[in-house]
């Protein structure tokens, strides 16, 4: 952050923060979301903190960009049938606040709940040969919406692992330059030789904040025994 957001002030750039799976991650001791004039949040159901649909926030500490943002979702206005831009309705409907209202409290001890989790698949995976962990550089705090490994053999241990009864997932299959929505850019494998290597070894191992560790045991043992 410390980079981008040298970079935007140099240019009186904006930065807007895409913070749907870091709730409550921290970059140097500080809340992801504070940084840029604005911030998003999804709450989709299978995000850290999730409503029962979709649902999502954007968050700023600039009062009159607030307003705006709050008009934008609601036809255009604050007040009904007085339209003073032009909007869309993507209002949080009361059901979805309800849930996330109910929920909210209890983040803070998920979240720990999956940091640990993720301790134990470190310690457990990181001396297996050809598996790599996550890194966390100094400074930062993982909040682990995802557990992703990266294995050379990736697909032929997710088989293993769903044969022997442990769901797997590769979250991003394709990398966002190499998307045929990106084609016509002509991007080349080794204009991203990293993206282009760990599309094909990412592996997303089981984490919720529930999850025990009999069964991380059961998972580990499972990739040592591959």
């Amino acid at each position: 952050m410390d980079a981008i957001m040298a970079i935007a002030h140099k240019h009186k750039l904006w930065v807007i923060e895409d913070c749907a799976q870091a709730h409550l991650a921290r970059y140097k001791g500080r809340m992801v979301g504070t940084f840029g004039e604005a911030a998003t949040y999804s709450f989709y159901p299978g995000k850290n903190l999730g409503a029962m649909g979709d649902a999502g926030a954007v968050v700023t500490n600039d009062a009159a960009l607030a307003e705006q943002m709050a008009m934008l979702a609601r036809h255009g206005g604050l007040v009904k049938h007085q339209h003073h831009i032009e909007g869309v309705n993507s209002r949080l409907d009361g059901m979805q606040a309800a849930i996330l209202s109910a929920k909210l409290p209890h983040l803070d001890a998920w979240t720990e709940a999956r940091q640990a989790a993720a301790e134990v698949y470190d310690a457990g995976l990181n001396q297996i040969e050809d598996v790599v962990v996550p890194e966390v550089a100094p400074g930062r705090s993982h909040v682990y919406h995802l557990y992703t490994i990266r294995h050379p053999r990736r697909d032929a241990l997710a088989a293993h692992l769903n044969a022997n009864g442990v769901q797997t997932a590769i979250n991003y299959p394709t990398a966002l330059p190499f998307l045929p929505a990106y084609a016509r850019f002509g991007h080349r494998p080794e204009q991203f030789p990293n993206a282009h290597r760990d599309q094909g070894q990412i592996l997303s191992l089981p984490i919720f904040a529930e999850i025990t560790r009999q069964q991380q045991d059961e998972v580990i043992d499972l990739v040592r025994t591959f």
